[in-house]
Formats: structure tokens, C-alpha cells, sequence
């Protein structure tokens, strides 16, 4: 058959694997419903479902109640009360709750089990799964179908991210989303320090704002800066040269080194960056512009900083030391075995040696180290969803691995004068490793989803 009648479809793969994932995302999005329809029939059963819906659900009947005049309007929308979550999540809260207020008026506080429903579902689920779709498009660039629906599907069944999507109002999805965001718009922005570097700023923002996660971008917006500045390959290849090429290094065909910054550009780009995240902050958090909610908010955020670091006082104090030690039970319970879990690892930082996704994995270890040194050693209360922004992220580069393979084992397979067959023995092998986590994800008897989902559904029994 003559190839030039075969035409080029390229752009078409990824339109596919967008269809499918966003039919998956529709099917998971559904299946929480049932569920988050349960156990709020009335605020007093809320409070005795629930532990952290009941306290921050107030703040948002108070918000979306009808105002008495414009400076009650104001106190109700920007000054808030309750700064231990950034004015993003309730102002997203109260908009998502909003048009049944303006259905009902004042009587849809009558309504708890559907502003709820609403809230769960499109504060914690839909963020989830946005998060979940642009980690995996980041990944694999929809260009394989197999692979982007086993990365979206594995990241969405962790039973940590499920318990989260179960009668779980909180800030958590957002902020996940938001540090994704923040890795998708530096991804995209390919070392060109443009508008892309700027939205990454602004989503920056947004995951200081909502609940100072973001602060722990840090490291990763200098890694981008000084990768901008010190030269270095853009990417190096997945296939071993040709034979015959000439090339044993394995390297042909990467991009030559280019410097883009200068050190002084590169100060001038940090300032530009810090500039539009601190002016975002603001003008998403109007409450500081409040000299009292500001005083409120200093205080409130520094009795929480010596809980999370001290644990709370009416509590074993066993539980509250630190280390990876005492972690292990919320990691392997919610998340991974520690063995698993350093695979992940092991994935990423093969992603960022090599491949064509090096600077996303180097951005992602470069987030995901840092919070998790503060998470093991400076934080003494073990809740697990203090882990979805490192899941999340972690988890996209499970396939990192199969990637790299063919060009980590290049050489010590050259050395050894062995072939490649070798590569897919491990790549079957981590497949495997995989299935099974899945599998073990659903199984678990105490938090597998099967167990947490049926679990889910006699909460109504509770009076």
C-alpha cells in the first residue's frame, strides 16, 4: 500500500483520549452522588455525620443569607470569619450554594442535604477529577490511550483521593487543583518565561490562598527559574541509536544546550513572578484589606502552626511524634505501602533523567520532596488528606518508568553486551505491580473503596 494515501492523524488521538476521559470522569463524578446525598438531611444530622462540614457550613449559610444592606453585604462576603481556609474556597462555596438561596430565599437553609450535595460534589469531587485529567494530560499528552486512562483511572481509585470524594466538603480538591495548575502552566510555558510563567504565578496564588500549600511551590518555581538560566538539554531521547549510527552514548538527537536567561533576567522574571502572585494573593483574599481580619487571621494561622506541630491536647502524645515511622499506618492505609510508594518515587526520578517529560518531573520532585519533609518531620497530627497535593503529582509518574527504560538500560546493557529484552521483563513487571495496587485499592477490607463506599451508605442510620 502506498503510505502517502494514508493520511496523518496525529491530532486525532488526543481528541479520542479526551473523550474517553472525559466520559470516565462523568461516570466517577456520578458514582459519589448516591453517597453525598446521605447524612444531611438536617444540620443536626450533619453535625453528627460529619466532624469539619459542620464548622465550616455556617460560614457559608452566613454569606449567602440576604443582606441587610451594602456594608452587611460586605461584611458577609469579603470578611468572612473563618481563616483557617483562604476566602477562595468560600467564595467558591457560596456561589456554589447560592442559586439555591436565590430559588428558595431565605428558606434554603431548609435545604441542607442538596447544599451539600452541592457542595461535596463540586468543591471536592469535579476539582478532583480536573486535577486527576490535567496531571495526566501533562504525563502522556493524551497521545496514548491506554496509558492516560490507566493514569487517570489509578490516580481517581487511591483510597485516600476516594475517602476524600465521600461526604467531604473541604478545601483540599481546590488546593490539589490549584498546585496542579501551577505545574501545568510552568510545563507549558517551556522555559519561555511569558504569559504561561504568569498563570503560574496567579495559580500559585490561589494554592497559598486557599490553604498555604502553595507556599511550598518555592522550590520548584527557582528550580524553573534557574533552568532557564543554566543550559541544559531539553530532552533526551527514549530509543537507543540506530545501529550503526555511530552513537553509543544514546544521546542522539537530544537538543543542544541553549541559555535563555541571564542571572540578571532571571532575578528580573523571579520579581515579575513574585509580583503577580502577591497582587493575585490580594486581590483574591480582599479580607486583607481588613486591618481586623487580618489581626484574625494572624492569629488563627499561628495557633495552627503550633497545633499541626505539637499535635492536640486532648490526645495520646504517642501519636503526635515525628518521623516517617509514625506515619506509616495513614500512608499504607490511605495510600501505598511504603515499598510502593518508593517505586512512585523511583519513577519520578527517572522521569526527570530521562525522556521527554524531564522538566515536569523535576518540577514535580521538586514540590513533592519538600512538603513531604514537612509533612514526615515538622507535622505531628497524621489526618491523610495533608498528602493529596504529594499523591496526586506522585502518582502521575507511575509510568515515568516504563518510559525511561529503554534509554536507562542503554548502557549497562551495552556494557554488558546483553540485549534489551530485559526492558520488557521490567516494564511487564511494574504493569503488574501496578494492577495489582489497583486491585489491592478496591479490595482492602478497611479503607478500599468497595469497604468506604458501602460504609458511605449507612450513614443515614445514624440519628
Amino acid at each position: 500500500m502506498n503510505r502517502t494515501q494514508i493520511p496523518r492523524r496525529d491530532g486525532e488521538a488526543p481528541k479520542r483520549t479526551l473523550a474517553v476521559l472525559v466520559v470516565l470522569g462523568a461516570v466517577y463524578f456520578a458514582a459519589f452522588l448516591w453517597p453525598n446525598n446521605l447524612g444531611a438531611r438536617t444540620e443536626s444530622m450533619l453535625g453528627a455525620t460529619s466532624i469539619d462540614e459542620p464548622v465550616t457550613y455556617p460560614y457559608v449559610v452566613r454569606m449567602i443569607s440576604p443582606p441587610k444592606d451594602l456594608r452587611d453585604l460586605y461584611t458577609r462576603w469579603v470578611v468572612y470569619g473563618d481563616y483557617h481556609y483562604g476566602y477562595p474556597f468560600y467564595f467558591f462555596s457560596a456561589l456554589t450554594v447560592l442559586p439555591v438561596e436565590l430559588v428558595h430565599g431565605a428558606a434554603f437553609t431548609n435545604f441542607t442535604s442538596l447544599n451539600l450535595l452541592l457542595l461535596r460534589q463540586l468543591i471536592s469531587v469535579l476539582p478532583m477529577i480536573l486535577a486527576a485529567g490535567l496531571i495526566t494530560f501533562l504525563q502522556t499528552r493524551f497521545q496514548s490511550l491506554w496509558k492516560s486512562v490507566f493514569l487517570f483511572v489509578l490516580i481517581l481509585s487511591v483510597r485516600g483521593i476516594v475517602r476524600s470524594n465521600i461526604q467531604w466538603w473541604h478545601p483540599d480538591a481546590l488546593s490539589v487543583l490549584a498546585i496542579v495548575l501551577t505545574l501545568f502552566w510552568l510545563e507549558h510555558d517551556q522555559l519561555r518565561f511569558g504569559r504561561n510563567f504568569l498563570l503560574a504565578a496567579v495559580a500559585c496564588a490561589f494554592a497559598i490562598g486557599i490553604k498555604l500549600a502553595g507556599v511550598f511551590l518555592a522550590p520548584a518555581i527557582a528550580l524553573y527559574l534557574l533552568a532557564g538560566w543554566i543550559p541544559l538539554p531539553a530532552h533526551l531521547p527514549l530509543r537507543a541509536p540506530d545501529a550503526g549510527s555511530g552513537t553509543r552514548s544514546g544521546f542522539r538527537g537530544a537538543e543542544a544546550p541553549q541559555k535563555r536567561l541571564t542571572l540578571g533576567q532571571a532575578a528580573v522574571k523571579a520579581a515579575l513572578f513574585l509580583g503577580v502572585m502577591l497582587l493575585t494573593l490580594f486581590v483574591t483574599n480582599p479580607f486583607l484589606l481588613n486591618s481586623g481580619a487580618r489581626a484574625d487571621l494572624v492569629r488563627i494561622q499561628t495557633f495552627k502552626t503550633v497545633e499541626l506541630a505539637e499535635g492536640y491536647a486532648h490526645d495520646d502524645p504517642y501519636y503526635y511524634q515525628k518521623g516517617p515511622a509514625f506515619w506509616e499506618w495513614t500512608l499504607n492505609t490511605w495510600f501505598a505501602h511504603p515499598l510502593l510508594l518508593g517505586l512512585l518515587g523511583l519513577s519520578v526520578v527517572a522521569g526527570s533523567l530521562w525522556g521527554q517529560r524531564r522538566l515536569l518531573n523535576r518540577l514535580i520532585l521538586a514540590w513533592v520532596i519538600p512538603y513531604s519533609i514537612y509533612l514526615l518531620w515538622f507535622v505531628a497530627v497524621k489526618p491523610d488528606h495533608y498528602w493529596l497535593p504529594v499523591m496526586v503529582p506522585l502518582y502521575s509518574a507511575a509510568l515515568a518508568l516504563w518510559d525511561c527504560l529503554p534509554a536507562a538500560l542503554l548502557r549497562p546493557m551495552q556494557l554488558l553486551n546483553q540485549p534489551m529484552r530485559w526492558q520488557r521483563v521490567l516494564q511487564a513487571g511494574l504493569l503488574v505491580i501496578l494492577l495489582a495496587h489497583f486491585s489491592w485499592n478496591l479490595l482492602r477490607p478497611y479503607s478500599g473503596i468497595i469497604a468506604r463506599y458501602q460504609e458511605s451508605l449507612t450513614v443515614e442510620n445514624i440519628s
